[in-house]
């Protein structure tokens, strides 16, 4: 029979920059215990390290031993006893290696893992605005067997591959044992399918070759939140009464469809996906994150009331998933594709990712979307892309065919974009009001992409804003890294999503802060703080009570804005979220009553007498208390100085008519993607000629970039007055 042993501890790690150990020697370095990542914000290290774990072991008579990892980033080579015996291309799906013939006869051994996270050119990803850690940054698992056992190396899977559709009212399973034609022929399959209560609903003993088929009557289907119903199905290899291996796995029955105009339908009804997006890092243990750490994630994405969830930009462990299969979440799987070129290697690794991402995972039904490819095409859409992501969607659907696959495009690519047209469904991360253009153009976008695109589902992949919960404002405004814009932010372009139908989800850009080495937005460095709950996961931003109010059926009520406390001000508008129908507002014993719309009630002008003010709010039986103080002058500290300002062109207008003469859509300004100014030579050469530096970057960076991004990103060595002058050159240009 197979046993499976953690093994985490008795762990050595060295970085190794110059040159790598001789990985027959025991290893000087420090003691670890995976998972482990080397990664600090101090030293974001890009390069090689050994790990290494010696251990005694000699195998019984036919037995055969492996090493299983769940994921070790981004690169590895494995050594036992000096002897190369594999690797791996890829950080975050599971390989096992077997040990068995290279085990030392007198049972010392030493296990050596040589693993790199540089960028390189074949290896996906080879960009993206998070972290690629590096380390053995999860579990590694020692398996024993018999002679006889299920395929422990296949593609990482546990050797059984297990697909449930619906046939009618009937539930069918299929199940197959990659290799299982060269097993004995004395050895069966029996098969056995326990109800979500834990009671036999099926048994039947099958040949281990080719496809088996089980039928179930009327199985409790898999309903999301409403009833995530999970049957577990075990397979066990029998030779005359007895059992020499067994494997055993959750599955869930359901029906669901994506409809280009009415959306997303799970079982018959329609149910509108409002989901957040997850990376997987979090404080202090970075990628090599557990148990406690999913079950708090996925707790607080529930607790917000979302019924869908993107786990991107790679896969992620599998005891995500379950706890997924377990809470009801439809979730959006994805491969680390975010940089696709003309390398036939880096399209064999990524096919390599998504092979082994989809079959071990076949029995989530928590499970309905393969993703293919992210902003792929923000270095420009070039027209292999479509071709080779067609590939991939061919393999996808040859691997499963009943499951949807998914893109996530960027503003870059155009409604008419063949890359719209390769997967099953399609989305876009757009960011209008944030990176560009206004929060209304959300709208214009959804209903232009429709147009265009009849057929084509269409779901928002990413939306969101910065945010420092230590900074506020009376008037918030884009880029200043306030608690009120980020609300104010999905306040306004939520309701774009949610009103049209044929948007089948959205996914919030993002649940919660990550690490990003290349950025230092709002004075946090190394994170991207879009996340509607801080990289800690102790603080949830006024953002998170906006989504809840909407989307969780728990009442509640919450004082908006309570980290504002000090006002220099005779009155303030108290904002309260809510998911009841009407909010009382009591402030220094004086009551008021306001209804709840788009999630919050609003007091206005309520006084503030000089010193601390006491704020309660009643809805229904839930109440909440906040204290804001008014002081005689505003304080500083929740004002945000960038201390490298660089372009700032919202400060060159105050209204739209001024917007509109400094930017006409007729004529070039900075607001022009660099591809549309090259494509014009006399566009082009203003560039080079007033301004060589910026003209530099404009040939150098992605095409796909307007001139303003390229120039707020880069921050050249201009004054503001010359890019004025720049863009007032440009607009001197007609378009034709």
């Amino acid at each position: 029979m197979r046993t499976v042993t953690d093994w985490n501890e008795g762990w050595r790690f060295r970085k190794c920059p110059d040159v790598l150990p001789d990985p027959a020697l025991p290893l000087e370095g420090e003691a670890v215990t995976l998972p482990h990542t080397w990664y600090t914000d101090d030293d974001y290290y890009r390069g090689n390290a050994v790990y290494q774990k010696q251990f005694s072991l000699t195998p019984t008579q036919g037995q055969q031993v492996f090493v299983r990892f769940h994921g070790v980033d981004k690169t590895c080579e494995v050594y036992l006893n000096g002897r190369k015996i594999g690797g791996h291309r890829g950080g975050y799906t599971i390989f096992a290696l077997e040990l068995t013939d290279g085990l030392a006869a007198d049972g010392n051994n030493l296990l050596t893992v040589q693993v790199n996270n540089e960028v390189g050119e074949t290896v996906s990803p080879l960009s993206g605005d998070f972290a690629s850690f590096g380390g053995i940054h999860r579990k590694v698992e020692l398996i024993c067997t018999g002679a006889v056992h299920f395929p422990v190396c296949y593609h990482g899977t546990s050797g059984v591959l297990l697909r449930t559709r619906m046939e009618g009212n009937k539930g069918v399973l299929t199940a197959e044992i990659p290799g299982g034609d060269t097993l004995p022929a004395d050895v069966q399959v029996c098969y056995t399918l326990c109800d979500p209560d834990g009671a036999e609903v099926l048994r039947q003993t099958l040949s281990p070759a080719g496809t088996a088929r089980l039928e179930l009557g009327n199985p409790r289907l898999w309903n999301g939140r409403k009833d995530p119903a999970l049957y577990q199905v075990t397979a066990e290899l029998v030779r005359q009464g007895e059992t020499l291996d067994a494997v055993a796995l959750t599955v869930g029955f359901r029906r669901y469809s994506v409809d280009p105009d009415k959306g997303f339908f799970l079982n018959g009804e329609h149910l509108k996906l409002r989901g957040v997006a997850k990376h997987q890092d979090t404080a202090g243990v970075f990628s090599a994150a557990g148990e406690d750490n999913w079950r708090t994630d996925i707790d607080l994405i529930t607790e917000m009331g979302a019924n869908a969830v993107r786990l991107s930009h790679y896969p992620h462990p599998q005891r995500v998933y379950e706890l997924c299969d377990e809470r009801g979440l439809a979730v959006w799987a994805e491969i680390p594709l975010l940089k696709l070129t003309l390398n036939e290697e880096l399209l064999q690794n990524a096919a390599d990712q998504l092979t082994e991402m989809i079959l071990q995972n076949l029995h989530h039904p928590s499970i309905f979307f393969w993703g293919l490819q992210n902003e792929i095409a923000i270095f420009g859409d070039k027209p292999y892309m479509a071709e080779r992501v067609g590939r991939l969607n061919e393999l996808a659907h040859r691997l499963d065919p009943d499951r949807l696959t998914s893109s996530a495009n960027l503003n870059a690519v155009e409604c008419d974009s063949v890359l719209n047209r390769v997967t099953d469904v399609t989305a876009y991360n757009v960011y209008f009001g944030w990176y560009y253009g206004k929060m209304p153009d959300h709208a214009k976008f959804l209903d232009e992409f429709h147009r265009v695109n009849p057929a084509m589902p269409l779901a928002i992949s990413e939306y969101g804003a910065d945010c420092n919960p230590a900074f506020h404002s009376d008037t918030p405004r884009v880029n200043d890294y306030t608690e009120e814009f980020q609300a104010l932010y999905h306040e306004t372009v939520y309701p774009y999503m949610a009103q049209r139908d044929f948007v089948w989800g959205s996914f919030v850009w993002n649940m919660f802060d990550f690490v990003s080495a290349i950025r230092n937005a709002g004075g946090v460095k190394s994170r991207n703080i879009k996340g509607l709950v801080t990289f800690d996961r102790k603080t949830r931003k006024d953002a998170f009570y906006y989504y809840k109010a909407l989307w969780s059926e728990d009442p509640f009520v919450h004082i908006a804005q309570r980290r504002y406390v000090n006002r220099a001000a005779e009155t303030m508008t108290v904002k309260v979220y809510s998911n009841q129908p009407q909010v009382t507002l009591t402030v220094n014993g004086e009551s008021r009553m306001a209804p709840v719309e788009n999630g919050s009630a609003c007091f206005a002008s309520v006084p503030l007498q000089n010193g601390e003010n006491r704020v309660t709010a009643q809805a229904g039986a839930c109440t909440d208390s906040a204290v804001f103080c008014r002081v005689a002058e505003p304080d500083a500290a929740y004002v945000y100085v960038d201390q490298d300002p660089g372009l700032n062109v919202r400060n060159w207008f105050v209204d739209e008519a001024e917007e509109a003469r400094l930017f006409p859509e007729d004529a070039y300004s900075l607001r022009d993607r660099l591809s549309t100014l090259l494509a014009n030579p006399k566009a082009a050469a203003t560039v080079d000629t007033l301004q060589p530096v910026i003209g530099k970057l404009m040939h150098e960076a992605p095409d796909t970039f307007t001139l303003e991004q390229v120039i707020r990103h880069e921050k050249p060595d201009v004054a503001e007055e010359d890019i004025k002058a720049l863009n007032l050159a440009l607009t001197a240009i007609p378009k034709v």
